[in-house]
C-alpha cells in the first residue's frame, strides 16, 4: 500500500518593530513570500520582534495589511486580529490575517507587496519591517487552480435556417485545454420532438458550418433521431475539435424548429 504524507501547518512569518535601547544583533537571513490559494479562506500569522529577534507583547494594538500590485495601486485592506492576550508566551507578538475567499477574488494570480501599519498602544502609528533591514514589503503570490474549476456549459439558443435544416452557431471546442480523451457533452432539451439531430466537428479556426462554402470543413461526430421526445437527452463524446455545430431538422416543420427547447454544450 502507497502512502503521502500531508501537512497542516500555521503559516506564520517574523515582522520587525524598531524598538528603543536594542542594538541589531541577529538578521534575519531567510525572507519568504506568503502564498495564497484563490479558492480558499487564507489564514496566516505574524509574529512580531524587535531587531534583537526577541518577540514583543502586541496586545492592545491594532494593525492593518495594505495589499498593492506592481504600480503601487492599493487593492485591498485587511484588518489584523491580535491574538496576543499580553501574557500568553505561546501567543505573545502574534496577529492573525484572514483573507477570504471572496477577497481573493480581487486577486489575480501574480505577485503582490504589502505593508503592515501598526497602531500601538499610544496611539503611535509604526509601520512593521519585512526583515532585520528595514525593508517593509513583504511579498504574496497568489496561485490560482490548484483544485479542479468548473467548466460552465455554453447555452445555444441561436439557428439559422438552410435548406430546411436548423444550423447553430458554431461554438468553440476548447482544444488547447482537452487531450485525445477529452470528453464533450451535449444535452437536449426536448417537448414533443419529432426529428434528426447531428453533432459536427472541425479543426478549421473560425470556420462556420452555416457557410455553405465551409461544411466541407466539418466531419459527422453523432447523429440522433427522435421521436415525440419530451426529456433531456445526452450525448457524449471525446478528441480533440476546435469547433463544433448543431445542425437539427424537425420532421414537423420545415420552417418552425419544434419540441428543441435549448441545447448545453460542455467540454
Amino acid at each position: 500500500m502507497q502512502y503521502h504524507t500531508g501537512y497542516k501547518l500555521t503559516n506564520q512569518i517574523d515582522v520587525f518593530v524598531h524598538t528603543q535601547g536594542t542594538e541589531r544583533r541577529f538578521e534575519k537571513v531567510y525572507e519568504r513570500s506568503i502564498k495564497l490559494y484563490k479558492e480558499f479562506d487564507n489564514v496566516f500569522t505574524i509574529v512580531v520582534k524587535n531587531q534583537d529577534q526577541k518577540k514583543q507583547f502586541v496586545n492592545g494594538t491594532e494593525c492593518e495589511l495594505q495589499i498593492s500590485d506592481k504600480n503601487n495601486d492599493l487593492v485591498t485592506t485587511i484588518v489584523g486580529t491580535v491574538l496576543d492576550d499580553g501574557s500568553s508566551l505561546s501567543t505573545k507578538g502574534q496577529i492573525q490575517f484572514t483573507i477570504t475567499e471572496s477577497d481573493m477574488l480581487k486577486l489575480d494570480s501574480i505577485f503582490y507587496h504589502g505593508a503592515l501599519r501598526f497602531t500601538d498602544t499610544d496611539s503611535t502609528v509604526k509601520i512593521l519591517y519585512a526583515d532585520t533591514r528595514y525593508d517593509a514589503a513583504i511579498s504574496f503570490e497568489v496561485v490560482g487552480s490548484t483544485t479542479p474549476e468548473f467548466n460552465q456549459s455554453q447555452l445555444i439558443t441561436s439557428f439559422i435556417l438552410l435548406d430546411d435544416e436548423f444550423i447553430s452557431t458554431t461554438v468553440d471546442a476548447q482544444p488547447n485545454r482537452n487531450s485525445n480523451s477529452a470528453l464533450h457533452t451535449v444535452a437536449y432539451y426536448l417537448t414533443n420532438f419529432n426529428g434528426n439531430i447531428k453533432i459536427y466537428g472541425t479543426m478549421s479556426e473560425g470556420a462556420s458550418y452555416g457557410t455553405d462554402s465551409q461544411q466541407t470543413d466539418f466531419y459527422l461526430i453523432d447523429s440522433r433521431t427522435y421521436t415525440d421526445e419530451s426529456n433531456i437527452q445526452y450525448v457524449n463524446f471525446t478528441g480533440i475539435h476546435k469547433r463544433i455545430a448543431i445542425v437539427a431538422q424537425s420532421l414537423d416543420s420545415s420552417t418552425i424548429l419544434q419540441g428543441l427547447d435549448k441545447i448545453l454544450y460542455r467540454s
